[in-house]
């Protein structure tokens, strides 16, 4: 299951350049979400800065590179690890003026875990534990790579369903499926949509192995949350709400609704 999700989504990525994805991400293209997502970046940074001058960040997904150029502009040194050689190329180019404070690898993260010896400050996951089938597991392997007052950082992953406020859960619905009306195939996409409401999930399907999540009730944040405290970390869930619409993005906010989170864990001090 893990090696179809990532051949998904480096199919689905590699047919994306940064100004296409950024265009369906909401965290990327909405105002109010980049400002959460900057002012959660700067405070894990200024933690980072109290373990040395230069804190060390592995960016695990780094795809359009969102997370990798802010450390890299506040003076980090940047591990930027993706399965899309397409996305990496382009931020290589964006990047060439950081010299060596930017190495780049085109590979799993399973195969980042195998390699890597270095103890790191920050594993940021940005908008990427819903592509991996076993979270739990990666996330618990990914510690051994941080260092004793290390953070561990994600950001735009879905609520489990079934902790939504039932407001919560009908607004997100009805804002997807206004959104999707908008786009293009929207008799297949509504479609996918339902079938996989139903839990009915396609093995092989390139969408279904990319964005699987939505058979799966969401990502289970309150059991991350208890992994990194079993393994003593001070772990801080931020809730939000977040969908493609502008207007809808801004009437969620108001109304004070939640389907996404971000977490920011520290590993405490023995």
């Amino acid at each position: 299951m893990t090696r179809m999700a990532a051949f998904a989504n480096a199919a689905m990525f590699e047919r994306q350049d940064a100004t296409a994805y950024i265009a369906g991400a909401p965290h990327l293209k909405h105002p109010s979400l980049r400002s959460l997502y900057e002012n959660l970046m700067m405070r894990v940074f200024t933690s980072a800065k109290s373990n040395g001058d230069t804190p060390t960040i592995l960016d695990l997904g780094a795809g359009e590179g969102s997370a990798t150029i802010r450390f890299l502009e506040l003076g980090a040194r940047v591990t930027a690890v993706d399965i899309s050689e397409n996305q990496l190329r382009d931020l290589r180019r964006r990047c060439a003026r950081y010299g060596d404070r930017l190495r780049v690898h085109c590979e799993e993260i399973e195969a980042t875990m195998l390699r890597e010896t270095e103890a790191y400050d920050v594993v940021v996951m940005n908008s990427f534990i819903h592509h991996i089938p076993d979270y739990l597991a990666a996330i618990g392997n990914l510690l051994p790579l941080l260092k004793p007052r290390g953070q561990f950082f994600s950001f735009q992953d879905p609520l489990r369903y079934d902790t939504l406020e039932r407001r919560s859960y009908i607004f997100s619905q009805l804002a997807y499926f206004s959104w999707r009306m908008c786009q293009g195939n929207l008799w297949r996409g509504l479609k996918t949509r339902l079938r996989r409401i139903r839990g009915v999930y396609i093995a092989g399907s390139p969408e279904d192995d990319a964005e699987y999540h939505v058979t799966r009730n969401g990502v289970d944040h309150a059991a991350i949350a208890r992994l990194l405290e079993s393994e003593h970390f001070h772990c801080n869930v931020v809730r939000y709400f977040s969908t493609q619409s502008a207007s809808l993005q801004r009437i969620g906010a108001s109304l004070s609704l939640e389907n996404t989170f971000s977490i920011i864990a520290q590993r405490q001090a023995d």
